[in-house]
C-alpha cells in the first residue's frame, strides 16, 4: 500500500542530512494494521525536545519519550507507544531537527492517505486447517492484514491422535514456492520424496504391476518439486510458524456472518462479531460458512468405509518403489513410503456407511477381507498395532458452479471437497489459496490500496471462475480412480456367484486388458495436466530443477521393464511354509522353521534334509518326508534367484503366482519370484512360499523360533 511503502521508505530518519543519525532494525518493523499510527507517533516529537545542550543529545541516545497529538481531518493518531532512538553520530540538535521535520511530512502525507480509505484489506479466513493456513500466509506476504479463527488447534500443537501423513504432488509444492519460498523448502525437507519412485497400480492378488506413474518426468520438465509425503502435523506447524501466532485464534468457530455492502461480519460461537473486508470458509467438507452462503446440501457418499494406519515396516523393494494401489473387486488398498522406516497404509471396503467394529477387531476384520491379497499387503496390516489403527467413512461432495456470493467465498474442501484417490484434496486448497491472494493483491494496485474502491464481490467471483474448470476436473478424475480401483477384476468369474469357480484357470478377466490399455495410453497425459497445469498460474515462481530431487539413473528402464525393477531389489530371500506368513519384523511363521536361501551376502545355498558344510554355500535344513539329503540348490545372479534341482529323488515342483505349475528338471537353474510355492517332493509339510525381505536385527527375532541357516 502507498502508506505502507512510504513507511518502509522512511527506515533511516537522517535520510537527505548525510548526519548518520539511525533507528534501530526492529523500530521499522510495523505490522500493516499498525502503520499509520505507528508511523505517526515516531515523528511526532514536540519541539520542547530539540534543545540543543550536551545533554539532551546525551538523552536523545537513549531514547525520546516526547509525543505530539496529531490530527488530519477525521484522521486522529494519538501517540500511545515508546519510539527508541538509537544514535551512531551527529553533530548537532539542527540536524535532528531537520530529520524529525522530514519526518512530519511523511506522517501528514500518512494521515491524508488514510483519510483516503488507504489501509491494508482485512481478510477473515474460517478454518487453520491446511487451506486456511496457506491462505493466510500469502496474504500476510503480499501485504493483507489478516485473521484466522480455528475451532481445534489440537493438530498443530501435536495433540489428540496422530492423523498420519498427507502427499503433497508437484502442483502443490510449486504453488507453496510461490506462496513462501521459505517455508515451501522447509515443508519440502521435512518430507519423504516418493516421486523419484515407481508409482503406480498393482494385482491385489500376485502384486503384479497393472500400471505405472511417471510423476518424476513431468515435475522435472516443467522445473516443478518433486512429489513429497509429509506428517500432516509437521505440514500444519511449519506454516502456522510461518502465519505468526498472532494471527491464528484458537477455538473460534464462525458459525454464521453478515454479509453488508461495505464488510462482512464473522459470528463466532462464542458470540464474538469481528469485521472484514471479505469472508473466506476454509472450514472443510461441511463448512458453516458453506451452508449459510448457498444454503443447506448433503455430503456424498462415496460408498467406500476406510481404514488407515501406519506401519513400522520397510518392504522389501522400499528403494525403487515409493506409492502403489492394490486393485480388487468392491476393495483396494493404498500404501506409500512415508519415511524414518514407516509406512502409511489405506484400506477401502465397499459397504453401507456408518459401520462400527467391535473393540479390538478392526485388524481381525481387514485380515478377513484382505488376508488372501499379496505380501504388500498383508505384511503392512500385520506389521500395525491394532490401536494404531483408525477408520472413517468417504464422503465428497457434487461440484458446484458457484462458490462464491457478495463479500464471501469457499476454498479447499468447503467448496469441492473430493474422494483422496487423487491425492489432490489438499493440492487443489493450497492451489486455490494462492490464486485467491494474487487476485486480492492485483485489485489492491490497481485501486492504489484504496480499499473502499476494490470491488470484492467481482474479486471473488473472478477467483472463482479461474479456479472452477481445474477443480471440477480433478474431482471427477478422483471419482474416476475411485471406480476403476474398486471394480477391476483379475481373472474371468471373479464376481459371477455360481461361476467363480472359473477364476482357477487364471483367465485374465476382459475389463482388465482393455482398461489397462486405457489407463497407460491416458495417464501421462492426464498426470502431466494434474501436475503442471496450473504452473502458468504461479505469478512469482521461475521454474528450476532441485539438485535433492535426482532420480536413480535406472528409473527409466524400470518404467520400460519389470524385469529389470525386480531385479533391482535389493532384499533377503526366504522359504516361508505354504499358508503361513512373517509378521514384520520377525523371522518366525507361527513357530515354524523359515528358511533362508539368500542373504544380503548373496551366497548360494542348498537346502536338504541334512547339513552340509560347504566352502561358500549355506546350508538350509528342513525335516520335511520327502526332501533328499541335498535336494535343491538356490543362486543369485544379477538380481534374480534360480532354483537347481540336484537330482533329488522326489523332485521340486514350482506353481508361480499365475497357477501355473511345472516340475524343474534335474540339473538346469529355473528362475524364481516372490510368491512362488515350492514344492519339496509331494509332501504337504514340505511346500513353501518364496518371501523377500528386508534384513532384520537378530534381537528383534522371537525366541523359540529357529531361522535355519548355516
Amino acid at each position: 500500500m502507498a502508506a505502507q511503502g512510504a513507511l518502509s521508505s522512511s527506515r533511516l530518519l537522517g535520510v537527505g542530512t548525510g548526519r548518520g543519525v539511525r533507528y534501530s532494525e526492529a523500530d521499522s518493523q510495523v505490522s500493516p494494521s499498525s502503520s499509520v499510527r505507528a508511523g505517526t507517533s515516531r515523528c511526532s516529537y514536540s519541539e520542547n525536545s530539540l534543545r540543543s545542550d550536551v545533554d539532551t543529545l546525551k538523552k536523545l541516545r537513549n531514547g525520546v519519550r516526547s509525543f505530539k497529538l496529531q490530527k488530519f481531518g477525521s484522521f486522529d493518531v494519538r501517540s500511545e507507544a515508546l519510539q527508541e532512538i538509537k544514535t551512531s553520530s551527529f553533530s548537532n540538535a539542527a540536524d535532528i531537527q531537520t530529520s524529525l521535520e522530514s519526518s512530519l511530512k511523511l506522517t501528514e502525507e500518512i494521515g491524508k492517505q488514510s483519510e483516503k480509505g488507504v489501509r491494508p484489506l482485512r481478510l477473515l479466513i474460517a478454518g487453520g486447517g491446511i487451506g486456511g493456513l496457506v491462505l493466510a500466509l500469502a496474504a500476510k506476504k503480499k501485504g493483507l492484514d489478516v485473521k484466522v479463527f480455528e475451532r481445534d488447534l489440537s493438530a498443530i500443537k501435536g495433540e489428540g491422535q496422530y492423523r498420519g501423513p498427507i502427499q503433497l504432488q508437484s502442483n502443490a509444492l510449486a504453488a507453496l514456492e510461490a506462496v513462501d519460498a521459505e517455508a515451501a523448502e522447509e515443508i519440502m525437507a521435512n518430507g519423504c520424496v516418493t516421486g523419484d519412485r515407481i508409482n503406480g497400480l498393482v494385482d491385489g492378488l500376485t502384486g503384479q504391476w497393472y500400471c505405472k506413474f511417471d510423476t518424476f518426468t513431468p515435475a522435472v520438465e516443467k522445473g516443478l518439486p518433486v512429489t513429497r509425503v509429509i506428517s500432516r502435523m509437521t505440514l500444519q506447524q511449519i506454516l502456522a510458524r510461518a502465519v505468526g501466532e498472532e494471527i491464528i485464534e484458537n477455538c473460534c468457530n464462525v458459525v454464521d456472518f453478515e454479509d453488508s455492502n461495505d464488510k462482512v461480519t464473522a459470528i463466532l460461537e462464542d458470540g464474538r462479531r469481528i469485521e472484514g473486508d471479505l469472508l473466506v470458509g476454509a472450514d472443510g467438507i461441511r463448512s458453516r460458512v458453506r451452508t449459510k452462503l448457498l444454503g443447506p446440501s448433503e455430503v456424498t457418499y462415496s460408498e467406500y468405509t476406510c481404514y488407515t494406519g501406519i506401519a513400522d515396516f520397510v518392504p522389501a523393494d522400499i528403494e525403487t518403489v515409493g506409492y502403489r494401489v492394490f486393485l480388487g473387486n468392491k476393495k483396494y488398498f493404498v500404501s506409500s513410503d512415508v519415511g524414518h522406516g514407516k509406512m502409511q497404509w489405506y484400506a477401502f471396503h465397499n459397504e453401507p456407511a456408518g459401520g462400527v467394529d467391535p473393540p479390538g477387531g478392526r485388524k481381525e476384520r481387514l485380515l478377513k477381507i484382505f488376508g488372501h491379497w499379496c505380501d504388500g499387503v498383508v505384511d503392512l496390516l500385520l506389521a500395525t498395532p491394532e490401536e494404531q489403527i483408525l477408520r472413517r467413512d468417504i464422503y465428497d461432495r457434487i461440484p458446484i458452479m458457484t462458490w462464491s456470493s457478495g463479500r464471501v467465498t469457499l476454498l479447499g474442501d468447503s467448496a469441492h471437497a473430493m474422494q483422496p484417490n487423487m491425492g489432490q484434496g489438499g493440492g487443489m486448497a493450497i492451489e486455490d489459496s494462492f490464486q485467491l491472494a494474487l487476485d486480492l493483491e492485483k485489485a489492491m494496485k490497481v485501486r492504489e490500496g484504496d480499499v473502499k474502491s476494490v470491488d470484492i464481490p467481482e474479486i471473488l467471483k473472478r477467483y472463482e471462475s479461474e479456479r472452477r474448470m481445474r477443480v471440477a476436473a480433478v474431482h471427477g478424475m478422483a471419482r474416476m480412480a475411485a471406480i476403476m480401483a474398486s471394480t477391476y477384476k483379475a481373472y474371468l468369474g471373479e464376481g459371477l456367484g455360481p461361476l467363480s469357480g472359473i477364476q482357477q484357470f487364471r483367465i485374465p478377466h476382459p475389463g482388465r486388458v482393455g482398461g489397462q490399455f486405457f489407463v497407460t495410453i491416458g495417464m501421462p497425459a492426464m498426470l502431466g495436466w494434474v501436475l503442471g497445469g496450473n504452473t502458468f498460474a504461479l505469478e512469482g515462481r521461475a521454474p528450476r530443477c532441485r539438485l535433492e530431487d535426482k532420480a536413480d539413473d535406472n528409473l527409466k528402464k524400470w518404467f520400460a521393464n519389470d524385469d529389470a525393477l525386480e531385479r533391482a531389489t535389493s532384499a533377503e530371500w526366504y522359504l516361508l511354509p505354504a499358508g503361513e506368513r512373517m509378521p514384520a519384523g520377525d523371522t518366525t511363521s507361527s513357530g515354524k522353521k523359515v528358511i533362508r536361501i539368500i542373504g544380503m551376502d548373496k551366497r548360494p545355498s542348498i537346502i536338504g534334509s541334512e547339513f552340509r558344510e560347504e566352502s561358500g554355500v549355506e546350508s538350509a535344513v528342513t525335516n520335511a518326508p520327502g526332501v533328499s539329503e541335498r535336494h535343491a540348490r538356490f543362486d543369485f545372479s544379477d538380481g534374480a534367484v534360480f532354483l537347481t534341482d540336484l537330482y533329488s529323488q522326489s523332485g521340486t515342483w514350482i506353481t508361480n503366482i499365475d497357477g501355473g505349475r511345472f516340475q524343474a528338471p534335474p540339473s538346469i537353474p529355473v528362475r524364481i519370484h516372490q510368491g512362488d510355492t515350492i514344492e519339496f517332493g509331494t509332501h504337504k509339510e514340505a511346500v513353501f512360499r518364496v518371501k523377500l525381505r528386508k534384513p532384520v536385527p537378530q534381537s528383534d527375532e522371537v525366541a523359540g523360533t529357529e531361522v535355519v541357516v548355516a
